[in-house]
């Protein structure tokens, strides 16, 4: 179900409003074949894996204006709603607030992939949709990208022991939530390995994870950056 935005034609749409929906449609009826969905009210592709929600969020660019410029960027998310139960029944061990979050980041970062992991920037999941008429080639450039290098960033991120070396891991905008999910997989075994490998990853971070581990230690909550946040969460899940 499309919505009510399904008998606009992309290349027809005017309201940036619009063509974000005719194009988010658009690309729904492409990526169908993989198991994703439009999602018209929250403006995210979506699909379900075992327990896993694989989502696509689409977001306009706040200086869009008919005529003038129309531009989308693209969040990826993995979540898992067992998760958010689990963390329910672990307060105390887990970051607040309490979601389904497994981890994600801007799609650019998964866009390219070349001999093994050579990836794209953060911009190569934007798209243009100004220009009516390059409205279905830009987004059929999306959509082959896609296909090769975002369904396999997803592939990665659902699994416990590819998720640790992986686009998904060195990038999530959360790592607590990642080693949280770890754990409610029981495989606190992977932790330390993802821990270590965000400190080789992260210079200068290694202070900061130090802060969270006596936090964790001493039971006071964790306040502070991210780095502090993981090392909270690893000495709180281990």
């Amino acid at each position: 179900m499309i919505g009510r935005y399904e008998h606009v034609d992309l290349d027809a749409a005017v309201r940036p409003a619009d063509v974000i929906a005719a194009a988010g449609a658009w690309l729904g009826a492409e990526l169908a074949p993989s198991g994703f969905v439009w999602v018209p009210r929250s403006k995210r592709l979506q699909r379900q894996v075992g327990t896993l929600v694989h989502q696509v969020h689409v977001q306009a660019y706040r200086g869009n204006r008919a005529g003038q410029a129309i531009r989308i960027g693209t969040m990826l998310n993995v979540r898992e709603v067992a998760l958010r139960s689990w963390r329910e029944a672990n307060l105390g061990r887990v970051m607040e607030p309490v979601d389904d979050f497994v981890c994600g980041h801007l799609l650019g970062y998964a866009s390219g992939r070349s001999n093994g992991y050579v990836y794209g920037d953060a911009k190569d999941g934007d798209v243009d949709l100004t220009d009516p008429a390059q409205r279905e080639m830009r987004l059929r450039a999306f959509a082959t990208m896609f296909h090769e290098a975002v369904l396999p960033w997803f592939d990665e991120a659902s699994d416990p022991e590819r998720i640790v070396g992986s686009r998904a891991g060195d990038y999530t905008n959360n790592p607590s939530a990642l080693v949280e999910w770890l754990a409610s997989r029981d495989r606190p075994d992977l932790v330390g390995d993802y821990a270590d490998r965000y400190l080789a990853r992260t210079p200068g971070a290694q202070a900061s994870f130090e802060r969270g581990t006596a936090r964790a230690e001493a039971g006071v909550p964790h306040k502070g950056d991210i780095a502090e946040g993981l090392g909270w969460s690893v000495a709180r899940l281990c």
